[in-house]
């Protein structure tokens, strides 16, 4: 069973593989240093702090995902009529937008959240 062609299969099945570690290392960070009286408590901050971490770090891992991503076609062809190209243009800006999201709307209100439930 061959794979279609179209775009560049083996940068897909690795980003998809690194997101999957990158997550699991998350997990493993926020349990490893969460408090002791957290351990099943405040579900809504944790999915936020490893949403977080993840973003953080698969925007560092975009950047070599780009350059390989533009090393999958010859130089003298344009990259939007390459057909091995990912959309990196569109991973950006759903990047840097799910970033401002994050910096200005669900981290403050998260933070304030789980101050506020101190009962």
């Amino acid at each position: 069973m061959a794979l279609p062609d179209g775009y560049n299969w083996f940068l897909i099945i690795l980003t998809i593989a690194l997101s999957l570690v990158l997550v699991a290392a998350n997990v493993y960070i926020l349990i490893h240093y969460q408090h002791p009286d957290d351990v099943n408590q405040a579900w809504f901050p944790k999915i936020v702090v490893v949403f977080s971490l993840w973003l953080a770090m698969a925007m560092v891992l975009l950047f070599p995902l780009d350059v390989a991503n533009r090393a999958a076609c010859s130089f003298s062809i344009v990259e939007s009529s390459c057909k091995y190209a990912l959309p990196m243009q569109q991973m950006w800006q759903a990047a840097f937008i799910s970033n401002l999201v994050l910096t200005f709307f669900f981290i403050p209100f998260t933070m304030f959240y789980y101050e506020g439930d101190s009962d």
